[in-house]
């Protein structure tokens, strides 16, 4: 790859980044699309995070992902919304537009959207789902889950938060503590997880049998290495949160570049380093 004063900036910015995989995924796809850009990793710990989004358009960046624990100061950041981000209050792509500010874009709702319809299926309506969690990314799972017509409960450690969310974006959704999380998941056709407890060495309380019932963690490697180890053992049938990372990656790439990139292979690459980093 030849940097040149031409070449175009982007790039993903978090606390932490180190392990993100997304260089990974949309540098193999601007190389594949013969685009002359380059994507890095930024890892931005700042008291006025809002601030440095708008140093980083000033600095050349044209596009923009954003992870934990930004993506509320990149919304913020934005002088335009995409639908999906105005309803979530939080952006996890951003574009830059010839007047130099952003647009903010939620492409979570894509990635969730796809990794649901494939763990399970495209027809929720009356289905019964339990989302575990009531954080950023319990968010755009929220707005997905409802819309589709399932039934949605949300367990959550802290309840008032959980009852935030419903309101927001599922007004019809039931709000129960961790306490329940046994009997609503045995009464459940899907489980979702999205709180991030792996990455803090934390675990779920034990889940019922599943009986091949599908259990979606929203996060990958080793983040959701026991809390998938868990569910297997109890007969669920599990799936990880890589292929949301690379919906949501593809939908920004679109927005960035106006081109559909290889999703499945990407995911093949992301799976093959996942598999060498546990």
């Amino acid at each position: 790859m030849t940097i040149t004063p031409a070449t175009r900036l982007y790039g993903v910015v978090g606390d932490p980044i180190a392990h993100s995989l997304s260089p990974l995924i949309q540098n193999r796809w601007i190389q594949e699309a013969g685009i002359d850009a380059v994507y890095v990793a930024l890892h931005l710990q700042s008291r006025e995070p809002a601030a440095d989004f708008k140093a980083l358009a000033r600095a050349g960046f044209c596009g923009l992902n954003v992870t934990l624990p930004h993506k509320g100061a990149a919304f913020d950041a934005a002088v335009r919304t995409g639908p999906n981000a105005e309803h979530l209050g939080a952006a996890n792509t951003l574009v830059r537009e010839d007047d130099g500010g952003w647009t903010a874009h939620n492409t979570d709702v894509d990635g969730f959207e796809l990794a649901l319809e494939e763990a399970a299926g495209k027809r929720l309506a009356g289905k019964r789902i339990v989302l575990i969690g009531a954080g950023g990314a319990a968010r755009a799972a929220a707005l997905v889950i409802a819309a589709k017509g399932a039934s949605l409960a949300i367990v959550n450690r802290t309840e008032a938060r959980a009852v935030t969310l419903g309101e927001e974006l599922a007004p019809a959704a039931e709000i129960w503590g961790m306490d329940a999380l046994h009997r609503l998941a045995g009464e459940a056709d899907a489980v979702i997880n999205s709180a991030s407890l792996g990455h803090a060495g934390q675990a779920l309380p034990a889940l019922p049998p599943g009986g091949g019932r599908p259990f979606l963690d929203m996060s990958y490697g080793k983040a959701a290495a026991r809390t998938l180890a868990a569910a297997s053992k109890a007969g669920w049938k599990t799936h990880d949160g890589l292929r949301m990372l690379v919906g949501q990656a593809a939908a920004a790439f679109r927005l960035w570049f106006g081109q559909s990139p290889d999703a499945e292979s990407a995911l093949a690459a992301c799976r093959a380093v996942v598999a060498v980093r546990r």
